[in-house]
């Protein structure tokens, strides 16, 4: 089935809310893979992305064999990794549109669990190994629609911390990812990368299983990386991303009735990476 056909076969489905049985599915699912990253968005986004809510999270039709039938090609070089470390081109929609699938994999893995402490260590690794690589950091792109590689592993990071199986190590490990990706100088996050981020840190410290003091050492640890930046416009750049992921943290804390043992290390912080700080 290539695009086209796929797209009609979609679009007659949407009508009927996706309504289809495990045998229907298991006859889609392989295309809805193959064409995941089209750079057309209204197939992309709108249709298969969309099948794939209904198919995995709300209908739960599908049994756990088939939810790791799409979870290992997800991981995959063809999928998530497909021509990473390209800073532009179409091949981002594959990238960020697989990563976008761990969400729901994940989120009815918390409900009835499916996924062995392998596989789940697989998703971890899979997915510390994408953010670390991923050098397409767009948004939305125009004529092509939304990209985002950045937001979706941060939906991905938000539910890998709730699942059960995630230990303290693991919640550590991701607070220095997130702040990794923050503290990037070559583009200033502008369509929501740092407030899905921080969802995901909202997340780890509602786990309960990091201390305050662990909490407060990483907020302090944003200074170093954006101090060591020293070229404009690359300093500026930096500067702002962590400012706004900081601030916008801080306050999120706050509403919830958590910023309180952490006030003073966010004003010490956001004080030294600030150019007006003195």
């Amino acid at each position: 089935m290539d695009e086209k056909q796929l797209k009609e076969r979609l679009q007659q489905l949407q009508l009927q809310e996706f309504k289809l049985s495990q045998t229907a599915w298991h006859a889609l699912l392989p295309f809805m893979l193959r064409h995941i990253g089209s750079p057309d968005a209204q197939l992309r986004d709108d249709l298969i992305y969309t099948a794939f809510v209904q198919c995995i999270y709300r209908q739960r039709v599908l049994s756990a064999q088939d939810l790791r039938s799409i979870l290992q090609p997800v991981l995959d070089e063809k999928h998530m990794f497909f021509h990473m470390g390209e800073k532009e081109g179409d091949a981002v929609f594959t990238r960020a549109f697989s990563v976008l699938l761990l969400p729901l994999l994940l989120a009815v893995h918390r409900d009835q669990p499916y996924l062995t402490y392998q596989e789940l260590e697989q998703v971890k690794q899979a997915l510390f190994s994408f953010l670390a690589q991923e050098k397409d950091l767009r948004g939305f792109v125009p004529g092509k629609g939304w990209a985002h590689t950045v937001a979706h592993a941060a939906d991905a990071l938000d539910e890998l911390a709730l699942c059960k199986e995630t230990e303290q190590t693991d919640l550590l490990g991701m607070l220095l990812l997130i702040r990794t990706t923050i503290c990037n100088s070559v583009q200033v996050y502008t369509h929501g990368e740092d407030e899905r981020l921080g969802t995901a840190v909202l997340s780890i410290i509602s786990r309960a299983m990091l201390s305050v003091q662990q909490v407060r050492e990483w907020i302090a640890s944003f200074a170093e990386p954006v101090l060591e930046i020293k070229e404009l416009p690359d300093s500026l750049c930096v500067r702002a991303n962590a400012r706004n992921f900081l601030q916008s943290l801080y306050f999120r804390l706050r509403w919830i009735n958590l910023a309180t043992p952490y006030e003073t290390v966010f004003d010490h912080s956001l004080r030294t990476i600030s150019r007006y700080g003195d």
